[in-house]
């Protein structure tokens, strides 16, 4: 009879826990985008004015234009400028790439809430994924036109201005709908890997080990559903286990 009440607990804790673990992920999801973002808010704008400034450096030794003005034989990239209808250049990469110098580390042009996006290991190696912010290019951008848009970020709404300066986002922004889904996929996977996924775990296991001693205790063959039970919740807890361990180790290289 103990061994009932056992195994019954253990059953009723195994279903706390995996109705925590769920909970938890729904409390993630309902976090709102100003929330996850308020923590790099700091890291996105001193690395738009470390572009900023960048930009003005490089100026001062090209007759006050930025790269996107300056023609490829004069070391601009003036011919490769690829602006689309919203005014953003689909080649910005190759924009900052020039200014490897001034610039001194590819780590500057990801935004710290972009978590799809990862630094080149050099300039030389800087491709569109290496770059989270957009970037504005012209013949009227130019220092002379201090209020002009330079650069946005996408995933915490800063504006850099042609001057340097940089403005935080208005507080009723929201990201683009693409850039939104990343950051709820992202933080879906993150708290799972680090708590809901062990609440499931812990509560399949509980679940598993509840039904086992239910049946030691009433004695008899074991039941062909306890047999399909016992399967397929060690199935989830190997996914489970595995998936969790999966996205540990991508977060450790990363």
């Amino acid at each position: 009879m103990n061994s009932l009440r056992i195994g019954k607990g253990c059953q009723i804790a195994g279903l706390v826990l995996i109705v925590l673990g769920i909970v938890l992920v729904g409390c993630f999801l309902a976090c709102r985008p100003s929330d996850w973002r308020r923590s790099s808010h700091l890291g996105c704008t001193n690395n738009l004015k470390q572009i900023g400034l960048a930009f003005r450096t490089w100026a001062i030794d090209n007759d006050g234009k930025f790269p996107f003005n300056v023609s490829t034989n004069a070391g601009g990239t003036m011919e490769l400028c690829a602006r689309g209808s919203d005014g953003f250049d689909r080649n910005a990469a190759l924009h900052f790439q020039v200014m490897s110098n001034e610039l001194s580390t590819p780590k500057l042009l990801v935004c710290p809430n972009d978590w799809a996006s990862k630094p080149a290991v050099r300039f030389q190696n800087l491709q569109a994924t290496n770059v989270s912010y957009l970037l504005h290019s012209g013949t009227n951008l130019n220092e002379g036109n201090p209020n002009a848009m330079l650069a946005l970020c996408p995933f915490d709404g800063n504006t850099l201005y042609c001057d340097g300066s940089v403005a935080a986002a208005k507080a009723d922004w929201k990201p683009p709908k693409r850039v939104m889904m990343e950051i709820v996929r992202r933080k879906y996977s993150a708290w799972m890997a680090v708590i809901c996924r062990v609440f499931m775990v812990s509560g399949v296991v509980l679940l598993w080990a509840g039904s086992r001693l239910k049946w030691k205790a009433k004695g008899g063959p074991k039941p062909i559903g306890l047999i399909i039970g016992e399967f397929i919740l060690l199935t989830v807890v190997v996914l489970l286990a595995a998936f969790m361990l999966f996205t540990i180790v991508g977060f450790a290289v990363r």
